[in-house]
């Protein structure tokens, strides 16, 4: 299974982003990238559809573990200048 090219990647983010205004889904670039990304690799794959289920899931669960890590690394460093922004 060989990763989406970034010509494919363009094209699907390309092709979700209606969806994703239309509906009005609160979805982050970041989030239309994953999505977008999961679609043309799975489409391709040899997986069974309980394989690609259990795959998606992990890919859910670390883009998650991501955000997450970057949102406290954010934070922590809005802290750290807090004190620089009141004088």
């Amino acid at each position: 299974m060989s990763e989406p090219t970034a010509d494919e990647m363009f094209r699907a983010v390309t092709a979700v982003m209606p969806f994703v205004r239309r509906w009005q889904l609160p979805l982050n670039p970041e989030d239309v990238e994953e999505l977008a990304y999961a679609v043309p690799l799975h489409a391709r794959s040899d997986r069974t559809v309980a394989e690609i289920d259990t795959a998606v899931q992990t890919q859910i669960d670390q883009h998650r573990q991501r955000a997450r890590h970057l949102y406290e690394a954010m934070r922590a460093a809005s802290e750290r200048d807090e004190p620089f922004r009141r004088e």
